[in-house]
């Protein structure tokens, strides 16, 4: 069976298109990295879905995975791709060596923070952004009650 090679420009059109569909209304910027770092994807978005669910459609088309521990790459192997109804499976490999998901949270992103734990916490005398989503960055939150937090199993 042969395998097909899928270059990195590809693999952020794929996931541009995984993105779109998994999560319609979502803004993402899917970036391939340059020089020496090509192989690489950066994608980054603002509050919406979480990074695990991000993570399941990246995960997929990463062919190579950075290993911190050994400070190498592990390869990921090849990938069964259905096509038409009736046709053997492709072997695909992605050419992608890592994908970086970078998740920002805009100042309605705060708010709406701010008022989950205003409202199903037990700490509701925290005090995350003023009123216009700017977060709290100068003082402790807890008033020095270093309580553990819980939000409705949402911590």
């Amino acid at each position: 069976m042969t395998t097909t090679i899928i270059p990195t420009k590809t693999v952020a059109a794929l996931l541009r298109k995984g993105f779109r569909t998994r999560f319609p209304g979502v803004k993402f910027s899917v970036r391939c990295s340059t020089g020496t770092a090509a192989a690489w994807i950066n994608v980054t978005y603002d509050d919406g879905p979480t990074h695990q669910q991000v993570q399941e459609v990246t995960n997929r088309l990463e062919g190579r995975s950075f290993n911190g521990q050994t400070d190498s790459y592990d390869d990921n192997g090849t990938t069964l791709v259905a096509g038409e109804a009736g046709e053997m499976p492709t072997a695909v490999r992605y050419s992608c060596d890592g994908i970086i998901v970078t998740r920002n949270y805009s100042p309605a992103g705060h708010l709406a923070a701010h008022h989950a734990v205003r409202e199903d916490s037990n700490m509701r005398h925290l005090v995350l952004c003023d009123e216009h989503g700017t977060l709290n960055c100068h003082h402790d939150l807890t008033d020095g009650r270093g309580e553990d937090f819980n939000a409705g199993g949402c911590g």
